[in-house]
C-alpha cells in the first residue's frame, strides 16, 4: 500500500496482505516497511512476541582481574569484590551486585516485572512498581498510570466504565478528603466549593507545622512553603534558595548541583548549542550538549581530572561519583538502607519514592490538589467545559512534550470533550511570552497531532488553531512556551487561552468544507441540495454524495465538486494511504477490493463483509481484529483495535 498524509501527499510504500476469518482461507497482513527493518508476518507467526522491551537475564559474574595466573599454590586474578559499591560499573542500566566474592551484572528491572525502564530504552514508566508496565490492565483506583499510556486512574479511557470513575452530582456521593475529583469539575477536595464548612476542611489559623503535606491548610491559596506561614521552617528555608548553576553546590537542596538540576536548564553555563564541542572535563559546562557534565560524561571516564571520582556514599551529602547527584538522589543508592523510598510529596521538589519522578510529574501526584491546580502535564490537564478564557501560569514548569511547530519551555494541559460535532477556535492571546499551541487527541501524550500554531494570531507572538469540524471525542490543548532563551530563560509566565467551541455548525455550501460534521460537503449534503448552484448541477439530475462503487463508476461528478469519480477524494477516501480507487477491483492483490478508499458515513454504505470505520477514517473496510498484524497505525496514526466496534479507536 501507498501511504499519504492528511494533505495527500505521498508518504511510504508498503505491502499488505490481510486475512478474512471465517472464510475458510487464513493469509497474512504483510507490511513491509523497510524504513522500520520490518519483515512481514505470515500465519505460522501468530504466536510471536509482541512490542514493548523486556529485561533479559545476561548475568555476567567476574571474579576480579584476568592478567595473569598465580604462581605455585597461589591464587590468579584481582581481589575478591565485598560489595555492591566494588561493582559499581557506572553504568545506570544494570543491576550491580556482590555475591561470593563476585560481581555480578543484570540489565535493570527494579520491580521484576520483566520490563526495562524508560531510561533504559525500555518501556516501564514506573520501575519500582510491578503492577507498572506496558499492556498491565489499568487498575482505575491506584493513582499509577498502570498501562504506561501517559494518563492514570479515572482519566484515563480504560476506567470510563469503572463505578469509582462515574461522576455524582454534589453533595450527594461527595468525599473531600480522598484526593479524588470525585464530580469531576477538576476541582479537588477542599479546594471544591461543595466540601466548604465541612469537617474535613475546616480552615486552620496558619499553615505553619503542616508545611509538607500538600494541602492548603489555612484556606489562603498558598501551598506549604509557598505559604508565608512557612517562611522559617527549616525545610522551606533552603529551598527558597537559587540554585547557582556554577559553584559546584546544592544551593537548594533539592539534591542536585548546578546542571543537573532542572532549575538550571537553559541558563549558562548549562546551554549548549547543538551539536557542541568534545566535552571538556573540568569547567562545569556541558560542552558536547549531552546532558551530562564533567565526570558524570562517559567521554570523561578516563580524564585524569575525574580519577578523584569514587562509587557513590549514600549518606555523606557529597557527590562521590561525580554525576551531579548527591545520596538517595543517585540512582547507584536506590537499593541502600537510609534510601528506603517514600510516599511521594508533591511539592518539595525531591523524589521522595525513587522512581526517577519528582512531584507533579510523577503518577502518584495526579489528582493531588497541588498538582491539579498546575496542570503542568498530561497526569493533571484542566477540563475545558465550554467556550470561554482560561488562565495560569507556567513560571517553573519543567518541558515534557512538545508539537511540530515548537515548545521548548513548560506547558499547561487542558482537555475538552465533544459529544456532537463541533468548530473549535482556539488563541493565546493575552499570555505573557512567546506561546505556540497544540491539539492532540485521543491520548494526551502519545495521541495523533492534529494542529501545531507558533505565531498565528497577530499578537505579541499569540498562537491561533481553527478547526472548522472536529468530530465527538477527546481532544488535548497544550498551551507551552516556545523556546527557552540562552540570555532571557524560558518562555513562562501568566497565560491566557481563550476557546469558541460553536456545537453543530450549519452547512456552508460552497467552501469545501463539512462544516456540520455529518461527512456530507458542499452539494453532497442534503442541506444544499436544493440551494444555488447546487441546483441540478449533476448533469442535471439531483446533486448527492460520490460515495460507494456506484457513484464512483458512473463517470458523473454526483457531489458537483469539480472531480469525478476516481478523481475524487471520496473514491481515494484514505488520510494516510490510497492503494486503490473505489471501484470494486482489488487492485493489488491482497484479497480485498478498495482498501479503505471507500468514503462512508453508516455501515450501509459499504459493501458485504466490510463496515464502515466512523471514528477514525469515515472509510470502509474489513473489521480491523480480522488482520493479522495492526491495520489501524495506516487506517488513523495513533488508534488501535477495539475488539468491541471492530473499528480503529482513538
Amino acid at each position: 500500500m501507498t501511504l499519504r498524509n492528511a494533505q495527500g501527499g505521498i508518504m511510504l510504500g508498503s505491502s499488505m496482505r490481510i486475512a478474512v476469518l471465517g472464510l475458510g482461507a487464513i493469509m497474512g497482513l504483510s507490511l513491509a516497511m523497510g524504513a522500520c527493518g520490518r519483515t512481514g508476518l505470515n500465519a505460522l507467526d501468530l504466536n510471536a512476541g509482541g512490542g514493548g522491551s523486556t529485561a533479559t537475564d545476561t548475568t555476567s559474574t567476574l571474579s576480579g582481574g584476568g592478567d595473569g595466573g598465580g604462581g605455585a599454590g597461589g591464587e590468579g586474578g584481582g581481589a575478591p569484590c565485598g560489595g555492591p559499591t566494588d561493582c559499581d560499573d557506572r553504568d545506570a542500566c544494570t543491576t550491580d551486585t556482590c555475591a561470593e566474592g563476585s560481581c555480578q551484572y543484570r540489565p535493570r528491572d527494579d520491580d521484576g516485572d520483566g520490563h526495562a525502564p524508560l531510561t533504559c530504552g525500555g518501556g516501564d514508566c514506573n520501575d519500582f512498581n510491578p503492577s507498572v508496565f506496558p499492556g498491565a490492565a489499568e487498575i482505575c483506583t491506584d493513582a499509577a498510570d498502570n498501562n504506561c499510556d501517559g494518563v492514570a486512574d479515572c482519566f484515563d479511557p480504560a476506567c470510563d466504565s469503572a463505578p469509582l470513575c462515574g461522576c455524582t452530582p454534589s453533595p450527594m456521593g461527595e468525599n473531600c478528603g480522598n484526593g479524588v475529583d470525585d464530580d469531576c469539575d477538576t476541582i479537588v477536595d477542599c479546594f471544591d466549593s461543595d466540601c466548604a464548612g465541612t469537617q474535613t476542611c475546616g480552615c486552620s489559623a496558619s499553615e505553619a507545622g503542616k508545611c509538607g503535606n500538600g494541602f492548603d491548610d489555612d484556606c489562603d491559596q498558598a501551598f506549604d512553603c509557598s505559604d508565608s506561614d512557612c517562611f522559617s521552617d527549616p525545610s522551606c528555608q533552603c529551598q527558597a534558595q537559587t540554585e547557582n548553576c556554577g559553584n559546584q553546590t546544592d544551593d537548594d537542596c533539592d539534591l542536585r548541583i548546578d546542571c543537573a538540576d532542572p532549575d538550571c536548564a537553559g541558563f549558562f553555563p548549562c546551554t549548549c548549542v547543538p551539536p557542541g564541542v568534545p566535552e571538556v572535563c573540568a569547567d562545569g559546562v556541558d560542552n558536547d550538549c549531552d546532558g551530562l557534565v564533567d565526570c558524570a560524561d562517559a567521554q570523561c571516564f578516563s580524564s585524569l581530572s575525574c580519577q578523584n571520582c569514587v562509587p557513590e556514599i549514600c549518606n555523606d551529602g557529597i557527590d562521590n561519583n561525580c554525576d551531579g547527584r548527591i545520596d538517595c538522589a543517585d540512582t547507584a543508592c536506590f537499593f541502600a538502607p537510609n534510601c528506603a523510598p517514600l510516599p511521594e510529596q508533591c511539592n518539595n521538589g525531591l523524589d521522595d519514592d525513587n522512581d526517577t519522578l519528582i512531584d507533579c510529574q510523577d503518577p502518584d501526584c495526579a489528582n493531588n490538589p497541588f498538582c491539579v491546580l498546575q496542570q503542568a502535564n498530561c497526569l493533571s490537564p484542566k477540563l475545558i467545559p465550554g467556550s470561554g478564557t482560561y488562565t495560569g501560569d507556567t513560571t517553573g514548569h519543567i518541558s515534557e512534550t512538545k508539537g511540530v511547530c515548537g515548545g521548548d519551555a513548560g506547558e499547561a494541559v487542558f482537555y475538552f470533550i465533544l459529544t456532537t460535532p463541533s468548530r473549535v477556535e482556539l488563541d493565546s492571546i493575552g499570555t505573557s511570552f512567546d506561546s505556540t499551541l497544540y491539539v492532540r487527541t485521543g491520548a494526551c501524550n502519545s495521541g495523533a497531532e492534529i494542529g501545531c500554531d507558533d505565531d498565528s494570531a497577530g499578537s505579541n507572538w499569540a498562537a491561533r488553531l481553527l478547526f472548522n469540524i472536529l468530530y465527538p471525542g477527546t481532544y488535548y490543548v497544550f498551551l507551552d512556551g516556545y523556546t527557552i532563551d540562552q540570555s532571557g530563560g524560558a518562555n513562562e509566565g501568566p497565560f491566557a487561552l481563550n476557546v469558541q467551541i460553536t456545537p453543530n455548525p450549519p452547512e456552508i455550501c460552497d467552501d469545501g468544507i463539512d462544516n456540520d460534521g455529518d461527512v456530507y460537503v458542499d452539494c453532497a449534503d442534503p442541506d444544499c441540495v436544493t440551494t444555488g448552484a447546487c441546483l441540478n448541477c449533476a448533469n442535471g439530475a439531483a446533486p448527492g454524495p460520490e460515495f460507494g462503487v456506484a457513484a464512483c463508476t458512473d463517470g458523473i461528478d454526483n457531489d458537483c465538486d469539480g472531480t469525478t469519480d476516481c478523481g475524487d477524494d471520496d473514491c481515494s477516501a484514505s488520510d494516510y494511504y490510497v492503494t486503490e480507487c473505489c471501484n470494486g477491483a482489488d487492485e493489488n492483490g491482497n484479497g480485498i477490493p478498495d482498501d479503505f478508499n471507500c468514503r462512508c458515513v453508516s455501515n450501509a454504505d459499504c459493501p458485504g463483509g466490510q463496515i464502515c470505520y466512523t471514528h477514525t477514517a469515515h472509510a470502509c473496510g474489513i473489521p480491523c481484529g480480522s488482520y493479522f498484524g495492526e491495520v489501524c497505525p495506516f487506517v488513523a496514526a495513533g488508534s488501535f483495535c477495539s475488539g468491541v466496534t471492530g473499528q480503529c479507536e482513538f
